[in-house]
């Protein structure tokens, strides 16, 4: 998959969990920036979160200006903290496509767009 560009925070809303990637905190913030949403209260379910925007060249077509979009999130779920050692983030999105594009980011080391 080829990512063009992305911009970071967006609008979440319906999305929902589509898979994980096993990082670090550090790891994601060297490629992402800094967290979109951080809440440090024990009792919230998502304490840290990374949002963005995704376009990407459609995996089915040859032509490079047959473009998607993509929302996605990576969030801690349910750890009381934000987990700063190796952990399984989970990847939110409004299918199952927004794993692949984390994935893609993540093996390119894609930066947002500014």
């Amino acid at each position: 998959m080829k990512i063009i560009e992305y911009v970071t925070d967006v609008d979440v809303n319906r999305t929902c969990r589509q898979g994980t990637i096993n990082t670090t905190y550090d790891k994601i913030v060297s490629i992402m920036g800094e967290p979109t949403y951080v809440d440090m209260g024990r009792d919230e379910k998502v304490n840290c979160e990374w949002s963005a925007k995704v376009t990407y060249q459609n995996p089915l077509s040859d032509d490079p200006d047959d473009t998607k979009t993509a929302t996605v999130t990576i969030y801690n779920w349910c750890t009381e903290s934000i987990p700063y050692t190796l952990y399984p983030w989970h990847i939110g999105g409004h299918d199952i496509l927004a794993e692949e594009v984390v994935s893609a980011i993540f093996r390119n080391e894609i930066k947002p767009s500014e």
